[in-house]
């Protein structure tokens, strides 16, 4: 189920190396930052700069939302692009859940140039749902000069190396916060997962959460529900009716993104055909 969208928004910005041709319209400022190449890696982050009271959207924007597409086909001399997504929060639309971020945030790319000694142009085709008292998707085409021979701005450099050190960590064999237990109610219809987390001793109520994935984009499943907030480990539950027609259940596996205070990671878990943890 996803917000109508009652108005169209289609803007496009130019962003120079550091963060110059910044996009300003309602909602937001977006924009790419550069702070330098090492070996064939380029160190860029999109920001979403949020405008008080607005609101944009996690890769799985929940109950409630519009999905964010970034897409760099357009681009020279770039072998390789992945988005990367800091820790989302959960917050409420139209008596829907949605998972998002409610401050301004950068989502690092991680970037692999295809000849390293050369220039490279990143071309990006940007699709966002902004949200405050309506929603309204944006879409911008920023664009960025890649070169090994700009040294970085210091400043935008810990900005991103900031925002790269928050992003969800796989989760440490052993480690805390982690998954303890997964189990399958199939019982119930739909059918329902229970989750199981041990978290630290100290960890308050309020900062704690849990997110979940399904293996593909056909799958939207809800955002999990906590059972209680006290006790260790912390148990979230969720439906699965938002599975794919005709998916094996037993034979997915499922990414859990996990917030324990100021740590964050990322768990994959599936179920075999008894409900037990593989």
């Amino acid at each position: 189920m996803r917000l109508a969208v009652l108005a169209a928004v289609v803007l496009s910005v130019l962003a120079q190396p550091a963060a110059a041709g910044r996009l300003d319209q309602p909602g937001a400022e977006v924009r790419l930052l550069f702070a330098g190449v090492s070996g064939d890696g380029a160190d860029v982050g999109l920001e979403i700069a949020l405008q008080p009271g607005w609101k944009t959207y996690w890769r799985h924007p929940g109950d409630a939302g519009i999905p964010p597409h970034v897409d760099p086909a357009g681009s020279t001399n770039l072998a390789e692009a992945t988005v990367r997504f800091p820790m989302p929060v959960r917050f409420e639309e139209a008596g829907l859940t949605a998972i998002g971020y409610t401050a301004p945030v950068i989502l690092p790319l991680d970037l692999r140039l295809a000849d390293p000694k050369k220039p490279a142009e990143l071309r990006l085709d940007v699709q966002i749902g902004l949200c405050h008292e309506i929603c309204v998707p944006l879409e911008v085409k920023p664009t960025l000069v890649i070169d090994p021979a700009v040294k970085p701005d210091p400043a935008i450099a810990a900005r991103l190396a900031a925002a790269r050190a928050a992003l969800p960590q796989p989760v440490a064999e052993g480690g805390i916060p982690r998954i303890v237990s997964l189990a399958r109610d199939d019982g119930s219809f739909p059918p329902s997962i229970t989750v199981e987390v041990l978290v630290p001793s100290d960890l308050a109520a309020n900062e704690a959460d849990l997110f979940v994935e399904g293996p593909t984009s056909e799958w939207a499943l809800p955002v999990p529900t906590p059972i209680g907030t006290t006790g260790n480990p912390r148990l979230w539950s969720f439906g699965l009716d938002g599975a794919p027609s005709g998916a094996d259940l037993a034979a997915a596996r499922l990414r859990f993104t996990f917030r324990a205070g100021p740590r964050a990671v990322e768990q994959n878990v599936g179920l075999d055909g008894a409900g037990a943890m593989r």
